[in-house]
């Protein structure tokens, strides 16, 4: 599963990692907050360099992409994410305050 890390309003540890998207949607991750954070910043630096390559006239830099479950270096161990919605609450399609 990849989550669009522009969608990610918040990051909470309950003690499990939960990621509030914009529109309300909650998931649970696995990873602790902080890789979460760190492979936000990976991404976001990739698609960067990529698209300075891209405007000084190069072939173009590669884009990584943002994943939220990926084997762990040290244990082998996959992350898993899940989806979590209320009961009976649908995304109402309306923008997020302030983001016009």
């Amino acid at each position: 599963m990849f989550i669009n890390e522009d969608l990610i309003e918040s990051i909470e540890a309950t003690p499990d990692t939960v990621l509030t998207l914009v529109d309300g949607r909650k998931i649970v991750v696995a990873d602790p907050p902080q890789m979460v954070i760190d492979r936000a910043r990976v991404y976001r630096a990739s698609v960067l360099a990529a698209t300075d390559e891209l405007r000084s006239g190069g072939q173009g830099g590669e884009v990584l992409q943002f994943p939220v479950a990926s084997p762990s270096a040290n244990s082998g161990a996959t992350s898993e994410a899940k989806a979590e919605t209320k009961a009976g609450s649908r995304p109402s399609g309306r923008r997020p305050a302030g983001d016009h």
